[in-house]
């Protein structure tokens, strides 16, 4: 394998003997390395060959501007559930889990938490996967320092049902995905525009929009309660999307018979405005 790129400490691009482009995971892989190097197999720890492009463009933005500790996190937590929870999981966690994981910490260290956002469910029914979840947030604190809420093993949880190939609750997951492309569908021809799915915002977008249904299907949205002033000041700024999020209540009622929190409408709506930015 040569390289052709550093992506970062932790993933490279790199061209094998036959010609085609991969991207490599070790730990440390990329360090002091150029294009031209020529590597061992046993720096190599995963390999991502580049038959999904869809996967492989948003590897590649997301280590532009995700600190190389989250991939090797994602790796470790990964690795915990294949070797002792025997899970194939489909290749996209590796980009799920970094960014969320990235994405908790940074709103950890910023003080902003999110609350009940599992199911307690979730222990007597998903055990395996939320022992993932309680790794992770050990794996965590050892590599940066962050002590994560327990509520975020939960979400990560999450993130191993639906990576799982043949997860014993793939019918409600089915019916979790129609939901969550109803909703990406209301958005999008309330605004009229065209997703760019394969941009890293839309990933978060997504994956926001699937935890929502996820938690309103479980009966564990965030808490009604939100703070009045920071409501008003989103809303006041977000008038359109919280109209639009209105729309998507409608559609929620219409197949659930559930209405959303407060804090649920709130963030959705702040979703909505990031991806239209």
């Amino acid at each position: 394998m040569r390289i052709v790129k550093v992506l970062n400490n932790s993933l490279i691009l790199a061209i094998d003997d036959e010609g085609n482009e991969n991207i490599l995971m070790g730990k440390g892989i990329g360090f002091h390395k150029a294009a031209g190097y020529e590597l061992n197999r046993d720096e190599v720890e995963k390999v991502f060959v580049l038959k999904d492009r869809s996967i492989s463009r948003n590897i590649i933005k997301l280590a532009a501007d995700t600190d190389s500790v989250y991939f090797e996190i994602s790796k470790s937590v990964i690795d915990y559930a294949k070797k002792t929870h025997h899970m194939e999981l489909m290749d996209h966690i590796y980009l799920s889990l970094t960014d969320h994981i990235a994405y908790a910490v940074r709103r950890c260290k910023d003080g902003i938490l999110f609350e009940n956002f599992y199911s307690q469910d979730m222990k007597y029914f998903n055990p395996n996967e939320y022992d993932v979840g309680r790794c992770a947030l050990m794996i965590v604190e050892h590599a940066t320092g962050v002590i994560l809420p327990e509520d975020e093993a939960g979400n990560i949880a999450y993130h191993f049902i639906n990576a799982q190939v043949n997860h014993p609750y793939n019918e409600k997951n089915r019916r979790i995905t129609r939901i969550t492309e109803g909703v990406l569908d209301i958005v999008k021809y309330y605004y009229h525009m065209v997703y760019n799915e394969e941009d890293i915002s839309y990933s978060r977008y997504l994956t926001h929009v699937r935890l929502f249904v996820q938690r309103l299907m479980s009966d564990n949205q965030l808490p009604e309660n939100v703070s009045s002033l920071l409501y008003e000041n989103v809303a006041a700024a977000c008038e359109s999307e919280f109209a639009c999020v209105d729309a998507v209540q409608d559609y929620i009622y219409k197949e659930t018979g559930k209405t959303m929190t407060g804090q649920e409408k709130l963030y959705l709506a702040v979703h909505i405005n990031r991806i239209r930015n």
